[in-house]
Order: C-alpha cells, then structure tokens, then sequence
C-alpha cells in the first residue's frame, strides 16, 4: 500500500505524517518501520532490501519515503508502483505538489491519497481555535480572530506564534486568558487585503491609488502580476492597459513604470 500526502500545508501535511508513523510504533514493532531518503546513494538498493525481506519479528512494515520526486520514471514504475499493491508493506510519501505523469499512480486506487490545501474562512479560524487549546492557551475570540488574519494561509507561523505566546505565558506565571491587547503589545501586524488593495488601484482619487500601489509593493508581490490582474479587469481601459504592455515588452518601460504612470494618469 502507499499513503500519499500532498498539498501546500505543510504544517498539517507534517503533523499526519508524524501521526501515521506514531500509530505504526504503537501497533507493530519497530523492527518493521523503516526511513529512506532516495536521494542518497544505495537507499534503491536498501529499500529493496527492507521490501524483500521478512522477518518473524515484524508483521507489517512501514517505509518513510523522502525526496521520491528525485526518482527517474522507470525507477518510479519498477520499484514505487508495484508497493501501490503490497500489502505487508505501506510506504509513506509526502510532498507539496501534486505529482507529475511519472507518479500518477500515487493518486489513484489502490494508493490512499490525502491533500492537504491551505485552509480559509471558517475552516481556518476552527483551526486556529483547535491549535490554541491543544497547547492549552485560553485565546480570547477577538485574539483568536486578529491570529487568524495575520497568519491566514500559513500554518506553521500560526502555530510558531502560538508557541511563543506559550512560553511567555509561562515566563509571566499567568493563567489569564490573553486578550487582543496582549497580542498588540508583541507588534503583531495585520498584512493588508490584497483584494481590496487592488480595487484601490481603480479609485478615483489619485492618492488612494498610490497608497495601493505601495502597499502591493511593500508586499513583494510582483509587478508583472499586479499589472495582469489589473488588465484582466480594465473594461474600457482595455487599450490603454494592451498600449503599456507593449511598451513594456518593447523595453520602453518596465511593469513598475507602466503601473506607476497608470495610477498616476
């Protein structure tokens, strides 16, 4: 059999991975659990090895697989498919992105495959909520909220965040339940919303336009993006936004130029 977890969160995409394994140690021996890091020279041969063998000792096996996507396609079809059908041996893959034509085999049946996407709205603050209380943190629902606007999309700074109010809760010897106040005296800063940072750059008033700009910019979110999102929405400013990509792409200006002088016209 092969677990496969993928997706972008890498945070709960880890702790599932940590789960699977300590629910492994827990029902089988240890002598059938085995990590494998296919980069490294031999680690083909010893994973054969480990898939081969049997012992008396261990009645199921687990490999933990890393750098799988570092395999060649045959590699990939000769020795990682056919454990798709094992059944005394489960191999354990995770990775961010979803596989490319080699190992599609590890989205289909018989594999069990788990995605992992970045968690919004509702999804996201019951998150925040549940990470809290697992570390046993009393988080006001206003701190809770003001958390999960910060960190939203990013779980493992979350729960680093949460960490770390841990242990200042510790250092400070209070059980007191921490309040947005408490967050605001650690320099905790809302990023703005991107959304409504790219309508400000189609307002009619011209400083609202560049206090955008800046932002979009202060964000590092890059030009050529800003200015696509901007002439996929431009209506009857459709010439005008085709006049500046030409430009651009003619050498004249460059994306910041072009949206600098758009913002400014």
């Amino acid at each position: 059999m092969i677990i496969f977890l993928y997706g972008p969160d890498d945070y709960r995409r880890f702790q599932k991975k940590k789960e699977i394994i300590a629910e492994f140690r827990k029902k089988h021996s240890a002598l059938g659990l085995g990590f494998f890091d296919l980069a490294a020279d031999g680690a083909l041969d010893d994973l054969s090895e480990f898939v081969r063998s049997r012992s008396i000792f261990a009645d199921a096996k687990l490999a933990v697989l890393e750098n799988v996507f570092e395999l060649g396609a045959d590699a990939a079809e000769t020795l990682l498919k056919p454990l798709a059908a094992e059944k005394s041996v489960t191999a354990l893959v995770s990775g961010k992105d979803k596989p490319v034509k080699a190992f599609a085999f590890l989205l289909a049946k018989p594999s069990l495959a788990q995605k992992f996407e970045n968690l919004s709205g509702a999804a996201w603050h019951t998150f925040v909520r549940s990470e809290a209380e697992k570390m046993g943190l009393n988080i006001s629902d206003a701190a809770a909220a003001f958390l999960g606007t910060i960190y939203e999309g990013n779980s493992w700074a979350l729960v680093t965040e949460l960490q770390k109010l841990c242990a200042l809760r510790a250092l400070s010897r209070r059980e007191a339940i921490i309040e947005k106040k408490d967050l605001d005296a650690l320099d905790l800063e809302a990023a703005p919303n991107y959304w409504a940072l790219i309508n400000g750059m189609k307002s009619y008033d011209a400083r609202t336009r560049l206090s955008a700009l800046e932002n979009l910019f202060a964000m590092n979110d890059p030009p050529p993006k800003i200015f696509n999102i901007l002439a996929a929405q431009a209506g009857e400013k459709i010439p005008r936004m085709a006049a500046y990509d030409l430009a651009v792409k003619s050498g004249k200006l460059d994306y910041e130029e072009a949206l600098l002088d758009l913002i400014l016209a």
